[in-house]
């Protein structure tokens, strides 16, 4: 198994919000589209993983553990598509995602992972990043991922 912290965390820190929750009208303060979109999107994904192995995925994404979840390589293979739709809800674009995407990357770099910030478009570093020391980059993201999504 591997630790798919970036797979999930990154775009799910967005996502937990969106989902289950009363938003603006039009999108929230995360970039999320406030229709079921996004929430069809992440149900698709967390049904995939279960199918796939990955039995107490939740369907809700404000029960992910903080610092992500194990997903073996397979399931996560095999869900790409569906992780995908989740990533598509996104508005990389929108500032207050990028500044929490920023803050994420900023609190990784104090916990010593070489991390990126995000590029304009909301691009982060793929699911395999884990500069360089996975037993590093599961505590900070773990951490991290809590500060940056204000919880």
């Amino acid at each position: 198994m591997r630790r798919v912290a970036l797979l999930l965390t990154v775009p799910l820190l967005a996502l937990t919000t969106a989902c289950g929750s009363a938003q603006p009208a039009g999108g929230d303060a995360v970039g999320i589209p406030t229709t079921s979109a996004a929430n069809d999107s992440y149900l698709k994904y967390a049904k995939c993983l279960r199918e796939h192995g990955v039995k107490s995925f939740p369907d809700d994404p404000k029960q992910l553990p903080a610092g992500g979840t194990q997903i073996p390589e397979e399931a996560g293979k095999a869900c790409e598509k569906e992780m995908q739709g989740v990533a598509n809800t996104i508005d990389g674009k929108d500032p207050a995602y990028l500044d929490r995407m920023t803050r994420l990357a900023k609190c990784m770099r104090g916990h010593g992972i070489d991390f990126p910030d995000p590029g304009p478009d909301g691009k982060m570093p793929g699911p395999d990043f884990n500069g360089g020391d996975q037993a590093t980059f599961d505590a900070a993201m773990k951490e991290c991922s809590a500060e940056a999504g204000g919880q």
